[in-house]
């Protein structure tokens, strides 16, 4: 194992001298892409080990760089899953960049190989740091590599505008963990998590508890936490959609990461401090859903169903702090499983819907809604591709994503058995506005299948563009690797428990849930009598002891495995059905169904996604501050003969929000900088006063 982790680090940092050798070869961008792809497959490889082998593993330990003493690396259950999520995704986004690079596509030079290579380096000891400091300095390196992600194409405005933003919000997500770390040190200054731990379980819960929200920010700056989710939806629309797959597919759960790593040392945490926690992840799948459902650019919608996605895995996050310091832990393992199904299933269905969008927008050279239609027909690779990811993020069952949010649910519905009166009805509250944004989610991706898949293409030119452009098999093989482990995790859930239970072991409430979650139908039908009944022991030849996903009893069990072979057996049925009747009165009726049931209407006449979504806006619009814009074009107020309408919201999610603040403290440091940088010697001594007091306080009161 250890041989491998140092194989698969050595394979990144000689990837400049590849791509440097391979420069004048013709299909030189494809050699090093495939290159990269097939050293994310050793990285996963080695994940899927190091899960199996379910134990922590020494990588390497330094000997003592004075004051900092020796870094520890070790890679942990928990550490192992993010190396298996983030290799299989950078594999397939890696062998879709290939595709494309002959193409000279943005973010397939050589420049963006070496920053990629860069950038997993920092991610395989980021996951393996054992120590507070090496995880910050891989953090930030880890960052300021995604940052040259967005930054590809810099020549336009806006992409310049939203690199600009991401690096802000890194910045100052970077800020609060190094608050976070340094308040977490031990009384001799020491950073190894182990010792923190010690050493915390003898300090003030409400230091504890500090320290968590400063992670939990910190960190969910890069997950999209709200309210640190500002700059996603500018950046994920700039990114180029193979850099997007892992910014948004793999990235994203390194915020996570970093949140659970410092809940293990920060264990155990107020339950109030649970149950508002779950209010902010409840809040973040709302606002999330709802911006997604008038939406009109594809990857912005995209970057909002992030936010909703991440709003759960935070509802999870806190309903296991509340019911571990409550002592319901069963109630939190299934809670923390219900977490990791969520971020598995995310990764991969998020990375699979922007690779897919990538190459609409590449081949129909549309990035609106209203732009397209009717891709069925000239795409059906593609589109089953995009379905298979968009019906997993809109949580519908048999598809992972239903697995996640029911979960989630679940352990919501629990709160009774674990939490006190007040709280119970806080969170029920707040599971209430989860479910509502749960259902906007499903509107926002059946608006996004609809109109980008039925009816007719809008316009002449996104005709002619779809006639014309070609199809790329390398884009091709990795847009299926996504789709197939997508799918696949989401129709046989039970048979991936078993490895998430390993993790969830090893986390505080170190406890695992797999035996009671997934009845052993197939070996013991005694036990499990009204399950067999039901047909329970149908799967019994696949490699897992039941096919049924149960949290717990009393509580609704559901399966995916046997919904899946009901809609096979109902499709199966429908067809013979409809090929049988074809006289009578009772003879088929049909139009192509691509059209969406419009075979006649022109393409002007089509409903557009803006239209559809009209209703929801007028609907919530005093949450979205929703306004319609009228202006007389033509003739005067009193007879106008032209007017322009326009529609707009206030974007609370996005940093225009924050501009008014960042732009005035841009301008009070600016001037605050001037002023100390000419010369005013009393200056000088006023801010070297004004530090030193500012470190007197903070080490008295962290003595």
């Amino acid at each position: 194992m250890t041989a491998l982790f140092w194989t698969t680090v050595l394979m990144f940092l000689i990837v400049p001298p590849v791509a440097v050798a391979t420069a004048k070869l013709r299909n030189s961008g494809l050699i090093t892409w495939t290159y990269l792809s097939i050293v994310c497959l050793g990285q996963s490889v080695f994940g899927l080990a190091g899960l199996l082998g379910n134990k922590t593993i020494q990588i390497a330990t330094t000997p003592g760089i004075g004051i900092f003493g020796p870094w520890t690396f070790a890679a942990d259950p928990l550490g192992d899953l993010l190396f298996m999520i983030m290799g299989l995704i950078g594999a397939a986004s890696f062998i879709y960049a290939g595709g494309h690079a002959r193409l000279k596509r943005p973010g397939t030079s050589h420049v963006l190989q070496s920053v990629v290579a860069a950038q997993y380096v920092f991610i395989s000891f980021l996951l393996t740091a054992q120590n507070g400091l090496p995880m910050l300095i891989a953090w930030e390196a880890m960052s300021l590599c995604a940052y040259a992600y967005v930054l590809v194409n810099h020549r336009q405005k806006r992409v310049r505008r939203a690199a600009f933003v991401t690096l802000v919000a890194s910045e100052f997500g970077f800020l609060l963990l190094v608050a976070a770390f340094v308040l977490a040190a031990t009384p001799g200054g020491s950073l190894e998590i182990v010792q923190m731990h010690a050493a915390l379980v003898h300090r003030a819960e409400s230091i504890r508890a500090v320290i968590f929200l400063l992670a939990l920010f910190g960190f969910g700056v890069k997950s999209g936490v709200a309210p640190m989710q500002f700059w996603m939806p500018e950046a994920y629309d700039a990114t180029p959609p193979h850099l997007n797959a892992v910014l948004a597919g793999a990235l994203l759960n390194l915020g996570l990461f970093g949140i659970l790593r410092v809940y293990s040392f920060t264990f155990p945490l107020p339950e109030a401090l649970g149950v508002a926690v779950v209010a902010l992840g409840a809040a973040g799948v709302f606002f999330g859903a709802l911006y997604a459902v008038f939406e009109k650019r594809m990857r912005r919608i995209l970057a909002f169903s992030s936010i909703e996605n991440v709003g759960f895995m935070i509802v999870a996050i806190g309903l296991v702090v509340s019911f571990s310091r409550a002592g319901s832990t069963r109630l939190a393992a299934v809670a923390m499983t219900a977490l990791f199904v969520q971020m598995v299933s995310h990764a991969f269905a998020k990375s699979l819907c922007f690779l897919t969008a990538g190459e609409i927008s590449r081949r129909t050279g549309q990035h609106e809604l209203d732009g397209l239609g009717g891709l069925w027909r000239v795409f059906p690779a593609s589109s089953l591709a995009f379905l298979v990811g968009a019906l997993t993020l809109a949580a519908v069952a048999p598809f992972s994503g239903f697995v996640a949010e029911w979960l989630v649910f679940q352990s919501l519905l629990q709160t009774y058995q674990g939490l006190t009166g007040f709280e119970q009805a806080i969170v029920a509250l707040f599971g209430a506005v989860a479910a509502v944004g749960a259902a906007l989610a499903f509107t926002a991706f059946l608006r996004l299948i609809a109109f980008i898949f039925s009816g007719r293409a809008r316009s002449d030119d996104v005709a002619k563009r779809v006639s014309q452009a070609r199809a790329s098999q390398a884009a091709g093989a990795g847009v299926g690797l996504l789709a197939v482990l997508s799918a696949v995790y989401g129709f046989f859930p039970t048979a991936f428990l078993g490895l998430l239970s390993r993790v969830v072991a090893n986390l505080p409430p170190y406890r695992s849930v797999f035996s009671s979650m997934v009845p052993d139908v197939f070996q013991h039908p005694a036990v499990n009598q009204p399950l067999v009944a039901l047909g329970g022991q149908l799967f019994a030849f696949l490699p897992m002891p039941g096919a049924i996903v149960e949290p717990g009893s009393g509580v609704a069990a559901i399966s995916p495995t046997y919904l899946l072979w009901w809609f096979i057996v109902f499709a199966v049925l429908a067809l013979f059905l409809a090929r049988s009747v074809r006289r009578g009165p009772y003879r088929r009726r049909s139009a192509p169904p691509w059209l969406g049931g419009r075979a006649k209407e022109p393409r002007q006449a089509q409903y557009t996604a803006t239209a559809y979504a009209n209703p929801y806006r007028m609907y919530w619009a005093p949450v979205l501050h929703f306004q319609v814009r009228r202006r007389v074009t033509r003739g005067d107020a009193a007879l106008p003969l032209q007017v322009e309408v326009s529609t707009g919201v206030r974007p609370l999610l996005e940093s225009d929000i924050y501009r008014p603040l960042l732009r005035r403290a841009r301008r009070f440091l600016s001037r605050g900088l001037r002023w100390i940088a000419h010369g005013y010697l009393w200056a000088y001594l006023a801010l070297m006063l004004l530090v030193l007091v500012i470190f007197l306080i903070s080490a008295l009161l962290l003595n």
